[in-house]
């Protein structure tokens, strides 16, 4: 049993402030024990809470590495087998190969010794056969001299038929013109030949053979456009070439527009250092000779053949397009647009630098217009059937889908007819170049068209010969003076009457009589 401390002044009697104060003191070291004991606790509490959190998160830590362990174990397996696998394959697919390798070896080996074979029967069978082609070579060669002899003789007789029927419509029509008086009526002589035998129901033979003639040259040009494009394939710098020449040419087409020298940096000169259209053509002319076609291929008349720079064909192939796109695009709107055009076309045609052998190519051009065009050509058909709208050129929405709307077909012939005659009407008077496409052809297809069958007479022949003449009468006149004038009488008075019922298109092509006395003082 502990023994109260008592205090020192407890006793002294004369000091009791000594002795509380020294009671006090006791009193606040109890305390502040108490307290340090408390914080004691508390902190031992504490620590004990640390030590399992420690504890936990050791814990933890423990399994995330074992379980890190075991899954790097995991992928380390992983990728030894694969790579086991890779190599398994590898020495599989070197297996294979090797194997590939010694049968490519003795399919070789049996290829060479079957061609040793072969050259020696081959060398066997000449060796007999040496003497007897001799011989017969010696005969071929004396066949095809005769051959060719015979083919010039022929040609030449066609050259000379040809230039004598030319001769004759010249003269006939010169004969009619002196021999007709200005104040003639419409019922000349050459109206009545243009509408004699009104019941005629069958196409001039010589008109359709020579149509097929023209599209048997369309054929040929889609070949050679197949063919060029697959040899451009396996010539990158020929390709990049044709891809330069197409663009400059389509460039080039589209800018043609109306005035006096506005097209000169267009169809080019041989001075000009622009990429014109006469440029293109010259240098394709001459940058790649090979491969060729025959000449005969392209022209419709019997000419002694040779052979061509397929590319050089192929451009102006191109060209021709890019024209007739221009004519039904432009001048179906605007149809004097297409003087320029036609003016440009043929003087790139009748540039003596790319003439072949003094031959024009301007039938490239022409075999498109017996395409999209035939009724230039005196070809006709009914409107209401699918083979007559296929001989009218009524194009189609697309390969296969349907007809395309009446006033777009009539469009199409409107910019067709201005471009025609744009082409046929040049003069050349003056100029050091020959004509590729004489007037005469201009008069055949007027012609062709009023001598259509009355029963047969469409709203596309008369939109055409609308087309034609519109535009074109100062030069037709020019060209074949009063004749032309009793042409122009016959077609817009009475080859309308001729027409389907209520046609408009007859009520057009009948009120140009008035347009030409009103606007040009042109009396019919």
């Amino acid at each position: 049993m502990a023994v109260a401390e008592v205090s020192p002044w407890k006793a002294a009697k004369d000091s009791p402030s000594r002795q509380l104060l020294w009671e006090l003191s006791r009193l606040a070291l109890a305390e502040q024990e108490e307290s340090l004991e408390r914080l004691d606790q508390a902190c031992r509490e504490r620590g004990a809470v640390l030590k399992t959190a420690l504890d936990e998160a050791a814990a933890r830590h423990e399994k995330v590495r074992k379980d890190a362990e075991a899954e790097g174990a995991r992928i380390e397996r992983d990728r030894q087998e694969a790579k086991a696998r890779r190599e398994a394959e590898h020495r599989q697919q070197e297996e294979r190969e090797r194997q590939a390798e010694e049968e490519r070896e003795r399919a070789a080996s049996q290829r060479a010794a079957t061609e040793r074979a072969e050259r020696a029967e081959r060398a066997a069978t000449q060796e007999r056969e040496s003497e007897q082609a001799r011989v017969k070579a010696e005969k071929d060669r004396q066949d095809a001299q005769n051959a060719k002899a015979k083919r010039e003789e022929e040609e030449a007789a066609g050259r000379r038929k040809a230039e004598e029927e030319r001769k004759a419509r010249e003269a006939a029509v010169a004969a009619a013109a002196r021999s007709t008086p200005r104040t003639q009526p419409a019922q000349s002589t050459i109206a009545q030949s243009v509408a004699s035998n009104p019941q005629r129901t069958r196409l001039d033979p010589e008109r359709e053979m020579e149509h097929q003639r023209y599209l048997e040259i369309h054929k040929t040009l889609k070949g050679l456009r197949h063919n060029m494009d697959q040899h451009a394939k396996q010539n990158a710098k020929l390709k990049a070439k044709m891809g330069d020449w197409r663009r400059g040419l389509r460039k080039s087409v589209g800018q043609l527009r109306e005035g006096r020298g506005a097209n000169i940096k267009q169809v080019g000169a041989p001075s000009s250092k622009n990429k014109a259209i006469w440029d293109t053509l010259a240098e394709a002319l001459t940058s790649f000779p090979e491969p060729k076609i025959p000449l005969a291929t392209l022209i419709a008349r019997p000419i002694q053949d040779v052979q061509v720079p397929a590319l050089f064909v192929y451009l102006l192939n191109h060209f021709a397009k890019a024209v007739i796109a221009q004519f039904i695009k432009e001048a179906a709107v605007s149809p004097t647009i297409a003087d320029p055009i036609g003016t440009a076309s043929v003087n790139v045609f009748a540039k003596n630098e790319i003439l072949v052998n003094g031959i024009s190519l301007i039938d490239i051009l022409i075999a498109k217009f017996h395409r999209v065009c035939p009724p230039l050509f005196g070809i006709y058909g009914s409107e209401s059937t699918e083979q007559g709208r296929e001989r009218l050129g009524w194009w189609r929405e697309g390969p296969g889908g349907p007809w395309i709307g009446i006033q777009t077909h009539q469009d199409r012939m409107t910019g067709l007819g201005a471009g025609y005659a744009a082409i046929s009407l040049r003069n050349f008077e003056s100029s050091r170049m020959t004509n590729p496409y004489p007037p005469y052809h201009y008069w055949r297809a007027l012609t062709g068209i009023l001598n259509v069958p009355a029963g047969q007479v469409t709203d596309t022949h008369l939109v055409l010969l609308r087309a034609l003449l519109a535009n074109s009468e100062a030069r037709f006149l020019m060209a074949y003076g009063e004749s032309a004038k009793q042409l122009m009488q016959f077609a817009v008075n009475e080859y309308p009457k001729r027409a389907p019922k209520d046609s408009v298109a007859a009520t057009l092509l009948s009120n140009m009589g008035n347009t030409w006395k009103k606007d040009k003082k042109l009396y019919l």
